[in-house]
């Protein structure tokens, strides 16, 4: 049986809709026969609660491949961690996992309008480019939630509170995961 886990906030936890209710599972399985998908989404959650929480909640389960979803509560400038500390988490957390199994996914957008000064535009792309940094260091398969999601009018992605995805956001981004695992 392949275990995937999906590692991460949540966005990835689910907030009012869910990741893996059927927008992720049904796609997968589809394509993957014997697949076993488990959310490991924790909401508030950051990369420093990540690493404190990586072996119980992922490697214990020996997963053939886990998705790898923080920064939107890292980025905030209520949680006080720095893009130093964000970058080092991160690599600490794909090094553990192993950096085979990882898909790592990159910061999302939120609405500007209401979180202009606690998650402004030039933070979610300094802290997306960690990502993008560690992608290209360790040739991880690399979702741009933030580019991804700006293609189109990304408020469509979002729920009303701005920062947890509406179904169209969860929709895109089961199809960026599923295309990933598939094309590994």
């Amino acid at each position: 049986m392949k275990k995937i886990i999906l590692f991460g906030d949540s966005i990835t936890a689910g907030y009012e809709n869910g990741l893996t209710d059927f927008r992720l599972n049904e796609r997968i399985m589809a394509q993957v026969e014997d697949v076993e998908i488990i959310n490991a989404g924790i909401p508030g959650d950051t990369t420093r609660g990540a690493r404190a929480r990586l072996s119980d909640h992922v490697l214990k389960y020996d997963p053939d491949i886990v998705t790898v979803f923080f920064g939107a509560n890292d980025v905030s400038n209520v949680t006080g961690l720095s893009i130093e500390e964000y970058e080092e988490n991160l690599d600490e957390i794909v090094k553990e996992i192993g950096i085979s199994k990882v898909i790592l996914i990159g910061v999302p957008f939120c609405n500007q309008t209401i979180y202009q000064d606690e998650r402004p535009m030039d933070q979610l792309k300094a802290f997306n480019s960690v990502a993008q940094k560690l992608t290209t260091k360790y040739r991880l398969d690399y979702i741009d939630m933030l580019s991804e999601m700006q293609q189109v009018d990304p408020s469509i992605y979002l729920q009303r509170d701005g920062i947890h995805f509406s179904n169209e956001g969860y929709d895109l981004l089961g199809q960026l995961i599923s295309q990933t695992i598939n094309n590994r």
